[in-house]
C-alpha cells in the first residue's frame, strides 16, 4: 500500500525494459481500453502495448505543460490552446 496516496500499488508494467507501476485506478484505464478494443474490433495489443502507446503519443510540449499545469496548481485554464499545436505562447 502506497503510504501516501492510501492505495494498493498495482502490478508494474514492463515497458522497452522499463517496469512502470501504475496506481490501479490508471491500470484500469488500460485494462478498459483493452476490453473495449477487443470487443469493437476481436482483438487489442494488450495492456503493455497500450501503455507504451500512450508514453510514445507523448509530445514535449504536452510533457512540460501537464508538469507545469501540476506544479504551478492551475485548476482553470485561461487559454484553450489547439491540441494539435505545440504551446508556444503565441495563442493570444
Amino acid at each position: 500500500m502506497n503510504a501516501e496516496t492510501k492505495e494498493p500499488l498495482s502490478t508494474p508494467v514492463e515497458v522497452e525494459g522499463l517496469s512502470i507501476m501504475l496506481p490501479p485506478h490508471l491500470t484500469e484505464n488500460f485494462e478498459k481500453a483493452d476490453r473495449q478494443l477487443r470487443e469493437f474490433f476481436g482483438e487489442s495489443p494488450g495492456v503493455p502495448a497500450l501503455v507504451r502507446l500512450w508514453l510514445a503519443c507523448g509530445t514535449s510540449s504536452q510533457i512540460r505543460k501537464e508538469f507545469e499545469l501540476a506544479i504551478l496548481d492551475i485548476k482553470k485554464r485561461s487559454i484553450s490552446p489547439n491540441p494539435r499545436d505545440v504551446l508556444d505562447e503565441d495563442e493570444l
